[in-house]
């Protein structure tokens, strides 16, 4: 018997996703929290995201004859980068990377981005093409299917979803890049027409894997509320480093914070 867990995590707290990446790897974090617990398994990830990149709905196998609830509660207590928030039973030997559909979220700041001219440069890249030119060689057949890719505008923030059932290593990196490329240079070229990799790589950091798509399989929520407060809290810590960067943002561009220190000098303590 095994449990296929959904799970989220910061990509940016761990070395990596896959096993020998340092002690930090997601993977490696998931077996030693186990192991620590005296809990005996094999895993097997459905999508090994890139170094950086984040995910609310990644799915990992984990065969063990233990309760899925102690499973989660294990990772959840041990590790406060990463949280396991649902559960599905499947037959032994159950292969996660089998799944229906994959949907990954870019997020980008809309200033300065012309949506609809943006959103044609992607529409490229739906259907099925050989993307060796953008992604990193691994071995794996480089020909995949994007089903659709939809933008959307939210205030001052633009996200871009893609939905495929497979993606190559930095392949949606690789895209966006090149979007954005495309986007400032006016540029309306097949980008398959290229004789050589595409060279440019998007920042890691703002790429999240949205979900992972099962249509066999029915997943149970894992009680959460006792790690609401820590959530809460790590956003409240989040809200407070935004403001103290933003103010660093001021200082090193020469900005004047009178408006922070609104005193004389002769009032000064």
């Amino acid at each position: 018997m095994g449990y296929v867990f959904k799970f989220a995590y910061d990509g940016t707290k761990f070395s990596g996703y896959q096993k020998g990446n340092g002690q930090n790897s997601i993977e490696d974090t998931i077996v030693n929290k186990l192991d620590s617990a005296g809990i005996n398994s094999r895993i097997m990830s459905a999508a090994r995201t890139d170094r950086g990149v984040s995910a609310l709905g990644n799915a990992v196998y984990i065969d063990s004859d233990e309760k899925p609830n102690k499973i989660a509660g294990v990772i959840n207590a041990g590790c406060k980068d990463m949280i396991f928030h649902s559960y599905s039973p499947v037959e032994d030997g159950f292969k996660p990377r089998h799944c229906d559909m994959k949907v990954y979220r870019y997020i980008l700041q809309a200033a300065n981005l012309e949506i609809e001219k943006f959103s044609e440069t992607l529409q490229h890249f739906v259907g099925t093409h050989d993307f060796s030119s953008f992604s990193r060689t691994d071995g794996r057949n480089p020909v995949r299917t994007i089903d659709r890719i939809e933008v959307t505008k939210s205030d001052q923030m633009a996200y871009v979803d893609f939905y495929g059932q497979s993606f190559l290593w930095n392949q949606i990196r690789n895209i966006i890049a090149y979007a954005l490329r495309n986007h400032e240079s006016n540029a309306d070229a097949d980008p398959f027409d290229m004789k050589t990799r595409f060279s440019g790589l998007a920042e890691p950091y703002p790429l999240v894997l949205m979900d992972i798509l099962y249509s066999k399989l029915t997943f149970s929520r894992i009680p959460l509320l006792s790690y609401r407060k820590r959530i809460r809290a790590d956003i409240a810590f989040d809200s407070v480093k935004l403001e103290r960067d933003k103010f660093l943002l001021d200082f090193v561009s020469g900005k004047e914070f009178s408006y922070a220190f609104n005193f004389t000098r002769d009032e000064r303590p």
